[in-house]
């Protein structure tokens, strides 16, 4: 393989994984949870970037959430499946099927229309899970511990277990979405946002590519609730509450849009500042939150993605430099 054909983006997902898996053991607990609830958000957020991307803002992203989450908790309080692997693809149809019959009526709007009908779906389906004796009522439900594929581990391994699959996972969503918007698909959601007109002389559905990324958004959404439920083993009506997709559209705002990468890079900056600020300013924590907000939209209106792309273009046109300068004085 050559050096072009690399796909360093999917080269970044596995060597994370792989660098997470082999050093989980000698990672504190409290970081291997962070790193499971990042991996979640980061999920869930990556929905929000490709609405993002054909120019929605969805203020609904906590309903998939919500589902991914509930889905597991049903199925195992329910069905008694307690296999990870199973939850986990229930969780992700759920959503999406949910997605396909909430994206049909919603594909058609756009614009504030589109964020607040999104948002009011969300509200009414947390109002109903308050009351609803099924889903638990404001307290949720628990989850049990999970087997992977017949493996059922207690302990400090049932932790490890929980971390290095959330984090396979978590790569292999990411890789299936990385390779979509690649592809033409990915290339229509984006020219939607410029120009939904050319896209129609063009001979597409603007209708029903909106309808596909908001039934992608909406698998990606179930996938990180199953996550956050595994992690947690408990879920709540507030998955499905607005500040919960705030917390989405902030990573979004926080990181980017360049890659699949920024989402799981602003989630994982969200969970540790939330740790911190908490603990360090427990009644005044969400000025913190303000502030930072406050701060990208000022200095950095793209994302940190931006900053971290230009500090990796200076570094390599220093060594660049610095190696034609070596050469030189090797040739004189």
């Amino acid at each position: 393989m050559t050096r072009r054909q690399i796909d360093w983006t999917i080269a970044t997902l596995l060597g994370v994984a792989i660098a997470a898996s082999l050093s989980a053991s000698g990672v504190p607990g409290w970081i291997r949870y962070l790193g499971q609830l990042s991996t979640a958000t980061a999920l869930t957020s990556a929905g929000v970037m490709i609405l993002l991307r054909a120019g929605l803002l969805s203020f609904g992203q906590g309903l998939f959430y919500f589902v991914g989450g509930y889905a597991v908790a049903l199925t195992t309080k329910l069905a008694a499946i307690t296999d990870a692997f199973v939850v986990l693809l229930v969780a992700t149809i759920s959503a999406g099927l949910v997605a396909v019959i909430l994206g049909s009526f919603l594909a058609r709007y756009r614009g504030i229309f589109f964020s607040m009908l999104t948002l009011a779906v969300s509200m009414v389906v947390f109002g109903i899970a308050t009351k609803v004796r099924l889903f638990g009522g404001s307290d949720g439900l628990n989850i049990g511990l999970m087997s992977y594929a017949g493996y059922r581990p207690r302990g400090a391994d049932a932790q490890w277990s929980g971390f290095v699959f959330c984090i396979w996972v978590w790569a292999a969503f990411s890789i299936a979405t990385h390779i979509l918007l690649r592809s033409r698909f990915g290339w229509l959601i984006r020219a939607v946002a410029d120009n939904e007109v050319r896209v129609e002389y063009l001979g597409y559905s603007v209708k029903q590519i909106v309808w596909v990324a908001y039934t992608l958004a909406g698998m990606l959404g179930g996938a990180g609730g199953a996550l956050a439920g595994l992690s947690a083993r408990h879920v709540d009506p507030q998955f499905a509450y607005w500040t919960t997709a705030g917390d989405f559209i902030f990573v979004v705002l926080l990181s980017g849009q360049a890659s699949i990468l920024s989402p799981a890079f602003g989630a994982f900056l969200l969970e540790v500042l939330r740790s911190y600020a908490s603990a360090l300013f427990p009644d005044q924590w969400q000025s913190v939150f303000g502030a930072m907000m406050l701060a990208i939209v000022l200095f950095l209106p793209v994302g940190l993605d931006r900053l971290v792309t230009l500090l990796w273009s200076m570094t390599r046109k220093a060594v660049s430099r610095r190696s034609r300068s070596l050469a030189g004085g090797v040739v004189s």
